[in-house]
């Protein structure tokens, strides 16, 4: 292959000279990000060395990925160029998580080495039926699950693999000895999740791990459409949507207005005080804010796969399709903030975060639960 492309190259080179050839270099360079990467390997145990038979490896919060075999080999197809978090998870075993970051297509090997699991150690555990234990329960499905119209049609199939405990401090915490399994009835998925981190407290929730979605089997063809309305609706107005909608610089088109905060040492007034009483965006308008359109926040990545979402100060976002609360009394509609204490985020064009960077958000898009969350390589297309 490299002969044949070093022939034709010396071939133009006799025919149309240095600037062409370079112009069809940089053309292959660009063909060549375009590839997909298949990635194989093996999973064993990392002490002993033992292959670890149909353990699952997958890209976390996807819908991407396979069993090992009966000897612990794995194969993934059809990977996109760039950076991939993938877990692996065996019953007995802690899930690991890894980031790969792949720049040319083709094939590559990744061993991943699994420890064995220990019993959680710190936690309260409660009886099945202890009157406790379900008065907390119940708020750790609630939190994870949601409250939206999609919630109602799902449930934990396994909550006995919940370890939840209630701190001095106040603190609702829980963690999984085994993957705990959510059944979405609305949107068509079985969510495999390790649960390394829960903690509410004050309304306000942490929580962290490895997601894995499985597609469910619809019963018959109604139900499949069913589901797919239901998808889209979830996607609407999301997180993904949102993203997606910046890289592709139609924000407006798609119902969301972005406003950027100015940086101190640019506003012209520091201290912007309300009118009659009411806090309105107005005032705070080329003081404090400005809008600002997806091409002012969106910057090429090192791969034709990568955009950067970048910003070094607070973003306050409006998904005007949608009614809700606001700090300000002419803009009633749904209202998210996102900060990056990195000052950017790696994205894909179509709205996967796939290097988070720490990103904070608060308001509608920090409610997000797993009632209406999508894997990140859902596609709106049909």
């Amino acid at each position: 292959m490299r002969l044949i492309f070093c022939v034709e190259y010396l071939n133009v080179w006799k025919r149309v000279g240095l600037p062409c050839l370079l112009l069809l270099l940089i053309t292959f360079h660009a063909i060549a990000q375009t590839g997909t990467v298949t990635l194989v390997g093996k999973v064993t145990d990392e002490k002993t060395g033992k292959p670890l038979p149909f353990a699952n490896v997958f890209i976390n919060n996807s819908s991407i990925g396979t069993n090992a075999d009966e000897n612990g080999n794995y194969k993934l197809p059809n990977l996109t160029i760039g950076n991939l978090e993938m877990a692996v998870s065996f019953l007995g075993y802690e899930t690991i998580k890894q980031t790969l970051r792949f720049e040319q297509p083709g094939t590559k090997t990744v061993l991943f080495k699994l420890k064995e699991g220990m019993e959680l150690q710190g936690v309260t555990i409660f009886a099945k039926k202890d009157k406790k234990r379900e008065r907390y329960l119940k708020i750790v499905t609630r939190e994870l699950l949601g409250t939206n119209q999609f919630s109602k049609q799902c449930k934990l199939i396994n909550p006995e693999v919940l370890r939840i405990s209630l701190d001095d401090d106040g603190h609702l915490t829980a963690q999984t000895k085994s993957p705990l399994i959510i059944e979405n009835h609305a949107l068509g998925y079985r969510i495999h999740q390790d649960l390394d981190d829960f903690d509410y407290f004050a309304s306000t929730l942490y929580y962290g791990g490895s997601t894995r979605f499985e597609l469910l089997v619809p019963k018959d063809n109604a139900q499949k459409k069913l589901w797919r309305a239901n998808q889209k609706a979830a996607y609407q107005g999301s997180l993904k949507h949102l993203i997606a909608s910046m890289v592709s610089d139609s924000l407006q088109e798609h119902g969301f207005k972005v406003f950027q905060e100015i940086p101190d040492s640019l506003r012209i007034f520091k201290n912007v005080r309300s009118q009659n009483g009411y806090n309105t965006i107005k005032n705070h308008l080329h003081t404090r804010i400005e809008q600002v359109r997806g091409m002012r926040l969106v910057q090429p990545g090192e791969l034709e796969t990568e955009r950067l979402i970048v910003s070094g100060t607070r973003l306050e976002i409006f998904n005007m399709q949608k009614k809700g609360r606001s700090p300000y009394s002419d803009m009633g509609y749904s209202y998210t903030q996102i900060s990056f204490p990195s000052g950017y985020m790696v994205v894909t064009p179509q709205g996967w975060v796939v290097m988070p960077m720490g990103y904070q958000i608060s308001g509608e898009l920090g409610k997000d639960r797993f009632a209406n969350l999508l894997p990140a390589d859902w596609k709106r297309e049909d």
